[in-house]
Formats: structure tokens, sequence, C-alpha cells
């Protein structure tokens, strides 16, 4: 019971058999209809839980990245999602298993520990709870929805699908890039690498770095080391045409 959690110590959560929380605890408070105790501090590439573990209470992301990274089936880590501001995390706690995800800070983020009880006593509570959930369930999908398409097309949707969600709204680089591409830049803010990209693709590196090589000709894309600004609406249109050279 979340609830039941107590400060340990001067700012610090209380530490339950098992939880290890990460950060430094910040105040509770209510996001919309979720109740939510203490929340956390994590900084960029520190782990918030392991695979295995257990949690004593599912996490909200109230600001920052997470990298939600989960075993495929040949024993190799896959990037599985983003996690990003209102998005629910540790959700085994629901059915009392185990995590079956390993997630790690992308960027500083804050999470908060979710008060499962009082939120669901509450009706904006209960709709906001499912709303989120639901909304991860519907990125899974349509990331399955994409393993049919050519790699180029599978790597502009899940970059246009990202930016949408998590990106900052930002002015054109320079103008000829701004010509080129048209629509409206979005500026990633966290270190997105080929690795990355890769991993959420499901390709090898050498391919991520070549698509996005490409994008970056193209002027869809720009930056480098990881730090990316890219234009949505002409990546969908980019994704096309990688399926049109196919047909």
């Amino acid at each position: 019971m979340i609830s039941s959690i107590q400060p340990a110590h001067r700012g610090r959560p209380g530490i339950v058999p098992g939880f290890r929380v990460p950060g430094t605890a910040l105040p509770g408070k209510v996001h919309q209809g979720i109740v939510t105790g203490s929340q956390l501090r994590v900084a960029k590439g520190e782990t918030l839980y392991e695979e295995g573990g257990r949690a004593a209470a599912p996490y909200m992301v109230v600001s920052g990245v997470l990298r939600v990274m989960v075993k495929a089936a040949n024993g190799r880590d896959r990037l599985a999602d983003l996690a990003g501001p209102g998005d629910v995390l540790a959700t085994a706690v629901f059915d009392a298993s185990p995590h079956a995800e390993t997630v790690v800070a992308a960027s500083d983020a804050v999470v908060a520990c979710i008060d499962v009880n009082r939120t669901l006593t509450r009706v904006q509570g209960r709709q906001d709870l499912a709303a989120s959930l639901v909304r991860q369930l519907n990125r899974s999908r349509e990331m399955a929805d994409d393993l049919g398409l050519p790699m180029g097309a599978r790597i502009c949707r899940i970059l246009a699908r990202v930016a949408e969600r998590l990106g900052d709204r930002v002015e054109p680089p320079v103008k000829p890039v701004r010509l080129a591409a048209g629509g409206e830049w979005r500026h990633l803010p966290f270190s997105l690498t080929h690795d990355d990209v890769a991993l959420l693709a499901g390709c090898a590196r050498v391919t991520a770095t070549r698509v996005l090589g490409e994008l970056k000709e193209s002027h869809v894309l720009d930056g480098h080391r990881g730090n990316y600004s890219v234009v949505p609406d002409a990546l969908e249109a980019a994704a096309d045409r990688y399926v049109y050279e196919v047909l």
C-alpha cells in the first residue's frame, strides 16, 4: 500500500524490503486525478529499477525521459519504449509480478510513486490512470504495426512519434534546411544515439547510421552525436518514400 511508505529520515522516502529508491525525494502531489506520494529525482544514466525486481508502487513520470529496456528472445537488450511525462512505469505492481523491464534515465528525470488506493477511489483518477496505460499500449501496437515496413520507413515513423510526443518546438536550424523540410521542427530533449535508434527499430547499428545519414541529407533531421532536431511531418513523408522504393 503506497500510503504506508513514510519518510525514513530527512527528505528520503522510506524503504520497504526489495524496494530501492534512487535519487532525491520531493513532496508528493495530485497530477490531475492520479494521486502520488513523494517525487524522486533520477539522474541521467541512473537505473530506476531492474528486470526481475519488485517495487512497492508504480511510478508516474513527472518530467524527463527514461529508457525502457527489455530482453529480446535472443537474449539481447531491446529498447522497448521511451517513457515521458504522464507515462506509468512499474506496471507489474498491478498483478504483483516481478518487473519485466529495466528502466534507466535518458535525461535527468522526476518520477512519483502512485498511490493506487487513493487514485482508484477517484473517478477522475481511474479515468486518468486508464488513459495513461491505454496510450502506452497504443504505442506498443504502433511499434508492432511497423514491423512489416522497410527499415528506413520504420525508423522514420519511430522518430516522428518520439518527436511529436517528447520533442520541444524549436526554430529551424538554418534557412536552407527550413526551405527543404518545411513543417515544424522538434528538438529531442535527451541524447538519442545511433544505438538507441537501432534498438528501437530492431536493426543493426550500421543500418540506423545509414538511415540517419540519409535523413540528414534530406534536411528532415539536423544535429549530431545524439543531439537531434527533426520535422515529424517530413519524417512521415520520408517513411512513405521508403515504402514506395520497395513496391
